[in-house]
């Protein structure tokens, strides 16, 4: 697989209205010997449904991440990169008889040797873009110089620069994810490592693949040396999807052992630094090499050059200083030593005594130094990476329909996967875990892994930690991607120290003693264990064990605990969802009445339209109101009768008066007698004014207002 190109392949998968999905370009071709167009080998059959993931006519476009085995080497994986677009058929210049439909949905997908999915889809999506804007899907000439200048561009650069450069980590948005899922990052993180049945769901599909490579790729080394075998597994049954290979138990276990002495013979050759030196000898500079010769050549990274060996020199002189402590106790107890020598002799492992733990400084500062000292050893010294994705731990972005049967397969131990179909969602047995990707959403079926992914203080303060810096970068780098790594991976380091303490110890319950128990008997920790020697790591002697943000309770550590509680256990969604739909509800019903309130208040203090103090009826009831009760009533109940139109509003026939009665009413200073003299002169008035006899108020009024009656 070494001497293979980056790029395996490079392929089109089409939707047939007939036939479904099918491969209708592939370059080199799948099939030795073939024209590679709707063909897949026997181990990929299923590749088609992969590029064109269930649901995806819903959707424009989409990127889809997934992993298949290697069909020459069964240890190895392929990765599988594809670009989703679904374009309206007039845009299709040449038009074949296949497309019947009103849409046509296609995809540009690659196979890789390598797991740099991100560097590749930002590659591709040029590639994919200028495929379908051309408008015939039959000219491939652009495919095929695009897999020539890949294959051109990533083997120029050596395997051992493909690391340093971070190809692995280009396009996955660590910090999108971080400040959408919070403290929940570290649940996901942790639920890796109890190597669980995981499943995750959401469409688009491109959002739950960023998901799943974004928390591998916080752990240390894991994407770039621990993704060989995410899609490899020997199935029991007949008619399986997987391919088939013909190596033997033996030859696997023989290149196993192979494999094992060389690597016992390179750590012979190269013993770690400072493990032997006196404590007398004066320290030289330690040089940077390895990881952090390859964080000082990064220039994302802000540490500088000053900071990292201030790191590693106080991590050497810890080192220093332990190793002359632990001298001088052996020299003083000899029994002690004997002791030691006759459980090296019998080949048990005498268990570590508990090592002095971290105390939580409120100083930022001083929390830095602390992961300065553990992000500082380099993975090699410790065994990275674990091996979470080994020996039928599978890990695939994405999953479609046709490969469900494989879950349930019995050499299938554990996996972490991505699904679009509703299904995978309602075969709840299939998962110890559900997460809605859409909802972020966390949800564990299995009572005892809900208890081991729950965070415990310590957790939460360190989340609450990176979360804080991640919403403020600065310019040093802190709240960076790589900055968020570089805290992962001391977290994971202190992890692993403290995992060498006795069960039950206080340093062990920092991190949950329920999570430490389930870890403590995972494949991957025995694999650790084996590899490590019972996890006699040098580069631990000097580490302090324990939680580095161990400490005693405060206000904010229980405000931190309620809202983790709030946003993670379900009564706390359903009391959120209720605050949520009540507070809607109040706010619906004030603005209601504001509104209510508004436009009466406006009708009210509304100014007269025309000038006019008020409608003619207002002024009638006023002057009814002013007047005394000397007969009038009378008149009116007679008025009443006569009037053919008691319904219509009467107005004053004399319209003479009525600007000395608004004057008169208008004028802050008259008194209530004036007003009522001016209303009897204006009610004689209209009298006299009547022909024909003695008439009545009404019927002067009946006569100005209706001259026709």
């Amino acid at each position: 697989m070494e001497h293979q190109k980056p790029v395996l392949h490079i392929l089109v998968v089409g939707f047939h209205h007939k036939k479904g999905c099918q491969v209708e370009f592939s370059y080199p071709p799948l099939v030795a010997g073939t024209e590679g167009r709707s063909e897949c080998p026997s181990g990929w059959k299923y590749l088609p449904t992969l590029a064109l993931p269930d649901g995806s006519h819903n959707f424009a476009s989409d990127f889809v991440c997934f992993n298949l085995p290697s069909l020459t080497d069964p240890e190895r994986s392929v990765y599988g990169i594809s670009c989703y677009r679904q374009i309206a058929l007039e845009a299709v210049k040449n038009r074949t008889a296949d497309l019947t439909r009103s849409t046509v949905q296609k995809s540009v997908c690659t196979l890789l040797s390598l797991p740099i999915y991100g560097y590749v889809e930002v590659k591709l999506s040029l590639v994919a873009q200028a495929f379908f804007e051309q408008g015939d899907f039959a000219a491939t000439d652009i495919l095929v110089k695009a897999y020539e200048q890949l294959n051109a561009c990533l083997t120029s650069l050596e395997p051992q620069e493909i690391a340093p450069t971070r190809l692995h980590f280009v396009g996955v948005p660590l910090r999108e994810l971080l400040l959408k899922w919070r403290h929940k990052i570290l649940i996901l993180f942790k639920l890796l490592l109890l190597q669980k049945r995981v499943v995750c769901f959401g469409s688009p599909v491109h959002p739950t693949c960023a998901l799943i490579l974004g928390i591998a790729s916080l752990h240390p080394e894991l994407i770039s040396k621990g993704f060989q075998q995410v899609a490899c597994v020997k199935t029991s049954r007949p008619m399986s999807p997987m391919p088939t290979f013909s190596t033997s138990h033996e030859q696997r276990e023989e290149r196993e052992e192979q494999e094992q002495e060389v690597e016992e013979a390179v750590q012979s050759e190269s013993p770690p630094r400072q493990a032997h030196l006196p404590a007398s000898l004066p320290e030289p500079d330690p040089v940077p090499t390895g990881r952090e010769a390859d964080e000082l050549n990064d220039l994302d990274d802000g540490r500088s050059i000053a900071s990292a060996r201030e790191a590693t020199g106080c991590d050497d002189r810890t080192i220093a200083s332990s190793s002359s402590s632990s001298s001088a106790s052996s020299s003083s107890s000899s029994p002690g030593t004997s002791l030691d020598g006759a459980a090296a002799a019998t080949g048990t492992v005498r268990p570590v005594p508990p090592a002095p733990t971290l105390v939580r400084e409120t100083s930022v500062d001083t929390i830095a130094s602390n992961f300065s000292s553990l992000y500082a050893i380099e993975p090699s010294e410790w065994g990275a990476p674990l091996r979470i994705f080994h020996e039928g731990q599978l890990c695939l972005p994405y999953l479609s329909l046709p490969y469900m049967d494989l879950l349930t397969d019995p050499s299938v131990k554990g996996y972490v996967i991505g699904a679009s179909n509703v299904l995978f969602q309602h075969k709840r047995q299939l998962a110890d875990v559900l997460i809605d990707v859409e909802a972020a959403v966390v949800d564990a079926l299995d009572p005892d892994t809900k208890r081991a992914i729950q965070l415990t203080t310590e957790d939460l303060r360190f989340v609450d930690f990176v979360v804080r810096h991640v919403q403020t970068p600065k310019e040093d780098a802190e709240g960076s991607e790589a900055w968020i790594r570089d805290q992962l991976y001391g977290y994971t380091v202190a992890l692993l120290k403290t995992s060498l303490n006795q069960d039950g110890s206080k340093e062990m319950e920092h991190f949950n003693a329920h999570f430490m128990a389930a870890f403590k008997a995972t494949r991957c920790y025995a694999d650790w264990c084996e590899r490590t020697g019972g996890g006699t790591v040098p580069a631990f002697e000097g580490l302090l064990g324990g939680h580095p943000f161990a400490g005693t309770l405060s206000v904010a550590d229980m405000k931190l605990r309620i809202a983790q509680t709030m946003q993670n256990s379900e009564s706390g969604r359903k009391l959120n969802q209720a605050v949520s739909s009540t507070s809607r509800a109040v706010g619906g019903a004030l603005t209601t009445a504001k509104g209510a309130f508004s436009s009466w208040w406006t009708s009210f203090t509304a100014a007269p339209q025309g000038g006019q103090l008020a409608p003619a009826d207002q002024q009638q009831q006023q002057q009814q109101a002013t007047v005394p009760d000397d007969g009038s009533d009378a008149d009116r109940a007679t008025d009443d009768e006569d009037d053919p139109y008691p319904g219509v509003p009467q107005q004053p026939a004399a319209a003479a008066p009525t600007p000395a009665i608004e004057k008169e009413v208008s004028q802050p200073g008259a008194s209530h007698r004036s007003v009522v003299e001016i209303g009897r002169e204006a009610e004689l008035l209209d009298r006299g004014g009547c022909d024909g006899g003695p008439t009545t108020n009404s019927g002067a009024v009946r006569e100005k207002t209706f001259p026709g009656v």
